[in-house]
């Protein structure tokens, strides 16, 4: 029984997840704010659809027009060269088409790809150190002087990488905004 309580309770959690806008607050929705809002978070201007489903089902309409308008006011605030930069760095390439066609797009399209390459950068050095530290585990509980060798010279190397990465990751975050 608790198993089946527990279950109904996540799945009715995994649904109400899916619902872009709850009916009380469709009611009292300014679609301009709700416009500029997602504008200004980098939201897609297609989220009136899901708004528009979600309040439709409560016998709610949205209004499309002052939507698009509050959107688009609000998209000039996220497609900047820092906004670029913090999506780039947080790995969120899918970002960019959202600022395609505004007027700055090429601003913040430089600096995705910038931030882009210290994500990965990064992690690459994590998964690095994660290799480091499980080859250590694996020295550490070796009988084998060759083997010891072995994993004490892809150590090395790891290091000597890791060294080159932070060189690296020194000059790309000098390209930030």
């Amino acid at each position: 029984m608790k198993k089946a309580m527990a279950l109904l309770l996540l799945v009715s959690t995994l649904l109400a997840g899916c619902e872009s806008m709850s009916v009380s607050e469709c009611k009292v929705a300014d679609w301009g704010r709700v416009g500029y809002s997602d504008g200004a978070r980098g939201v897609s201007d297609r989220r009136i659809a899901s708004y528009t489903e979600d309040c439709g089902e409560a016998g709610i309409e949205t209004d499309p027009q002052a939507y698009r308008k509050g959107w688009d006011a609000g998209i000039v605030n996220f497609c900047t060269p820092a906004n670029g930069w913090r999506e780039g760095t947080l790995g969120n390439s899918g970002k960019a088409s959202v600022c395609q066609g505004q007027a700055g797009y090429a601003g913040f399209a430089r600096y995705l790809g910038a931030g882009l390459q210290v994500h990965s950068t990064q992690e690459q050095m994590k998964r690095n150190t994660s290799e480091s530290e499980r080859l250590q585990k694996r020295l550490d509980a070796s009988k084998s002087d060759e083997e010891k060798r072995r994993l004490r010279n892809d150590l090395r190397d790891i290091d000597r990488d890791q060294l080159n990465l932070r060189y690296l990751l020194t000059q790309q975050q000098l390209l930030a905004p």
